[in-house]
């Protein structure tokens, strides 16, 4: 179950795959997280508009756990599989209808989008990291196992150990670095 930013994380967040179709997980909240992983704007523009689908709903996400080795189900929201890919158009979607809490927890781990942001590791998570403290994610919210972003930052995170420094600072002391002062191939435009 997920959580507001002030809420308790339930314990019942993690499904087993073979508990996946006694609990009749449905289907279409499984859309927009696929089109989030993909950062098909198209698609999730017209699942949300067209079809009428919730940018926050919750659907069931197979992956691994973040800070863990343990995969299973999660429950996550598009948000949250968004900054996990690095899909920034679809994040930048989401982030603009100002309809989501960016702080929100979600699954067993009690993961928020900055901590999938963190965990993911993928080359535009520095975009992504910037984006979600731009719209007031709390670099100081802990999980479930009581890490914070910072502590949960893939090992084989990006390309550089320029994005890497960029990420622990903005992770770790909730400073926003200023692009400008980046060289241009690595901000990932």
């Amino acid at each position: 179950m997920c959580s507001g930013s002030k809420r308790k994380v339930s314990s019942c967040g993690m499904v087993m795959e073979s508990e996946v179709q006694r609990i009749g997980a449905d289907q279409s909240s499984s859309l927009l997280l696929e089109l989030s992983a993909t950062n098909d704007l198209n698609g999730f523009k017209n699942a949300v508009e067209e079809e009428g689908h919730d940018v926050d709903e919750v659907g069931l996400w197979y992956g691994r756990r973040v800070g863990s080795k343990k995969m299973g189900f999660e429950e996550r929201t598009p948000l949250m599989i968004a900054a996990m890919f690095g899909s920034v158009d679809i994040l930048k979607y989401i982030l603009q209808k100002g309809s989501v809490d960016v702080n929100r927890a979600c699954g067993s781990d009690g993961a928020t989008a900055l901590h999938c942001a963190a965990a993911g590791g993928s080359s535009l998570s520095h975009e992504v990291i910037k984006l979600l403290v731009d719209s007031s994610a709390d670099v100081n919210q802990v999980d479930a196992n009581r890490n914070r972003p910072g502590d949960v930052i893939a090992p084989c995170f990006g390309s550089s150990k320029l994005e890497r420094k960029m990420v622990e600072i903005m992770l770790g002391k909730g400073v926003i670095v200023d692009e400008a002062c980046l060289p241009s191939d690595h901000l990932g435009h």
